[in-house]
């Protein structure tokens, strides 16, 4: 190996150690040295992998619109191109259209992508039937969901191109989580432990994995600590793709009455309101906030929900009208976001969620 090319290999391997620290803009710069040293030197196959990796670093950074041209980049010289670094690439395209196109796009690239799959005769549907997945899951479909995402962990081949265990059994817990069956979810997430993962954000599925299982068996264990700690690794790594990590953390807090400790967070990193899964979340705190100044059980209105019985809804005498209009007004911006993605994904499945809100938040109001 000439002392040239140890060059390159350092700043693949510095960004791999920025990636398992969860510094992903970081990851992605050392990467971009990485291809711009490989590109002036006429090396196409070295070039497209630090790419391909820039890609996947940008994305979890949350930088999309970077992520795709990076992605592009390496997909775009098949000829020179390993062809696994490609069908990566594409693959990685994918998953960012699936957070931002229509689903005609998302159906007609996943099924181009499978047709040059089957040309290439290789054995990577894995990633493809784990996308399927991801799509069913979008949409509310979650039978589907959890048939594709069984099929693709069980396709799964540790050799590039592939994604973690991790990334395939996380998947399997959401999903048994929102079919509601607790026995599959206990089941799968004993699973996902058992990985032990050492990256921050494989640690952290595995945290969010207990958390989704309390909420279906909440009497189990004392869930503060995790969440806690959850909610601490995700406002130290700052802004990335998938804030679902915060989200829940601050959801379960919220669940068990811990309301100094969430405001805390969110003073340090505020919900946005121009992201549907956030402002959703930002108006259930406020609900929960609510039911408990009322002496009534905070309820997990995507989990194990409990209705509001006719004596409880007595005491709502006291709700402050501005409360409520605040509450009203967070839903309403809520249900707007529901209402793109129902139209983006052809789907009912984000209002039918905030609909259900709405009829405990009507519970509420009434006099």
């Amino acid at each position: 190996m000439s002392s040239d090319r140890r060059i390159f290999d350092r700043l693949r391997v510095q960004a791999q150690q920025a990636r398992e620290i969860g510094d992903y803009r970081q990851a992605a710069r050392l990467e971009r040295q990485a291809a711009e040293w490989a590109g002036a030197r006429g090396l196409a196959g070295s070039q497209a992998r630090a790419l391909l990796w820039e890609g996947y670093s940008l994305r979890q950074a949350g930088e999309d619109d970077l992520a795709l041209a990076a992605l592009l980049q390496a997909a775009h010289d098949r000829a020179t191109t390993d062809p696994a670094d490609v069908f990566s690439a594409l693959t990685a395209i994918l998953h960012i259209s699936l957070e931002r196109k229509p689903f005609r796009f998302c159906r007609t690239l996943m099924d181009q992508t499978r047709d040059w799959l089957f040309e290439l005769r290789r054995p990577w549907n894995a990633p493809l039937d784990f996308l399927e997945g991801e799509l069913a899951f979008r949409r509310g479909e979650f039978a589907t969901a959890w048939d594709w995402h069984q099929r693709a962990w069980a396709g799964w081949r540790d050799e590039h191109p592939r994604l973690t265990p991790a990334t395939h059994l996380w998947a399997l817990c959401r999903t048994a989580f929102w079919l509601g069956d607790p026995a599959i979810l206990e089941q799968e997430v004993g699973k996902l432990a058992e990985l032990h993962p050492t990256q921050r954000l494989e640690r952290e599925l595995v945290q969010r994995a207990q958390l989704l299982l309390w909420r279906v068996q909440p009497t189990e264990s004392d869930p503060v600590d995790l969440a806690l700690a959850l909610l601490t690794s995700s406002i130290n790594t700052g802004e990335t793709r998938d804030s679902g990590a915060y989200r829940e953390a601050l959801l379960t807090l919220a669940l068990v009455g811990r309301w100094r400790e969430m405001d805390d967070a969110l003073a340090q990193r505020p919900l946005k309101n121009d992201c549907f899964e956030e402002q959703l979340i930002l108006a259930d705190l406020e609900l929960n906030r609510l039911r408990m100044a009322l002496d009534l059980p905070t309820s997990d209105d995507d989990g194990n929900a409990a209705a509001i019985n006719a004596v409880q809804i007595n005491v709502a005498q006291s709700v402050s009208l501005g409360v409520l209009d605040q509450i009203e007004q967070d839903y309403k911006l809520a249900q707007s976001l529901a209402d793109e993605q129902d139209q983006r994904l052809e789907t009912d499945w984000y209002g039918a969620r905030v609909r259900r809100r709405w009829k405990q938040l009507t519970l509420l109001a009434r006099r």
